[in-house]
């Protein structure tokens, strides 16, 4: 378990968690703010899970599960990696997501080596609120990138450095 003391635990995802993760993921409050277009058979989504190469992390609090976040597009040369963030609605609003980021952002930058974390938002997602809390820069936007609710809608590039990580 990775735990640096901010409030939550990343841990392996189990092949128990497999049911609450798609449930979430195919939650319209989630897979709004998600990259999918459409819902995740349970098919699919085990194969994902099979052929997972991502780091990806199960979020736990006191045991329970509450989210799941990771490292996606790894660049070793480069020392970068894609963020990935999601909280399960009941738990939203209660501190999880900025814990998980501190822990998985630490993580990355302090045992995998990562100099730049990354990620992007769409146009409207207050999440990037919290993203900009923690540090985050906004580097540009992809106009009108992603078709999500009957239209094209931008996406907000964000980024933190090693060097601009306060913990």
């Amino acid at each position: 378990m990775i735990d640096f003391g901010f409030g939550v635990e990343l841990d392996t995802i189990e092949e128990s968690d497999l049911p609450q993760m798609r449930a979430w993921r195919n939650d319209t409050r989630i897979w709004k703010w998600c990259r999918q277009s459409d819902l995740i058979p349970m098919a699919a989504h085990l194969r994902w899970f099979d052929g997972c190469k991502e780091k990806m992390y199960a979020i736990r609090n006191a045991g329970k599960l509450v989210g799941i976040c990771g490292l996606t597009s790894i660049d070793t040369l480069a020392r970068r990696a894609e963020f990935s963030l999601y909280i399960g609605p009941r738990y939203h609003r209660r501190g999880f997501a900025r814990a998980a980021l501190k822990t998985l952002f630490k993580h990355g930058f302090e045992n995998l080596g990562l100099n730049l974390i990354w990620g992007e938002t769409f146009d409207g997602n207050p999440a990037l609120n919290l993203f900009k809390s923690l540090g985050m820069v906004e580097e540009g936007v992809r106009r009108d990138f992603y078709f999500k609710g009957g239209k094209l809608i931008d996406a907000t590039l964000i980024s933190i450095k090693w060097s601009e990580f306060d913990y």
